[in-house]
């Protein structure tokens, strides 16, 4: 029972990973604030990680047993991904070094933050 609770909500993140992350790209590749190299910066990827961390905290304060595992390690882990923003990242490094290095720090800096701040808030009220 709890792989197939991973596995489903894996086949319910990773799909929705792929689209939202698309979504935000399609409208925010052409950015052209400053040098134009904006529009570089993994948008979508950052919208699904910081979004994915303020879910696991919510999932992490309000849940257990295999839903927990469904929600957290299933949809969590696959809506979230490090291997993504490594590959991203590493594309910048060549291309745009600022946004390498506004993207390197700020994406993992506000992934902590979404997650401390939702389960905190959660954990803090009892829920």
């Amino acid at each position: 029972m709890t792989v197939l609770a991973i596995i489903i909500g894996a086949a319910i993140g990773a799909p929705l990973r792929y689209t939202v992350d698309r979504w935000v790209h399609d409208r925010t590749a052409g950015l052209t604030i400053g040098d134009g190299r904006w529009g570089m910066v993994p948008w979508g990827l950052f919208a699904v990680n910081v979004a994915g961390s303020a879910i696991a905290g919510l999932v992490l304060a309000t849940t257990s047993g295999d839903l927990r595992l469904l929600l957290l390690s299933g949809f969590c882990g696959a809506l979230t991904t490090f291997s993504g923003f490594g590959w991203d990242t590493s594309l910048l490094w060549s291309a745009a070094r600022t946004q390498f290095w506004v993207t390197a720090i700020s994406m993992p800096i506000m992934c902590v933050v979404a997650f401390m701040a939702v389960w905190n808030l959660l954990s803090a009220t009892g829920r």
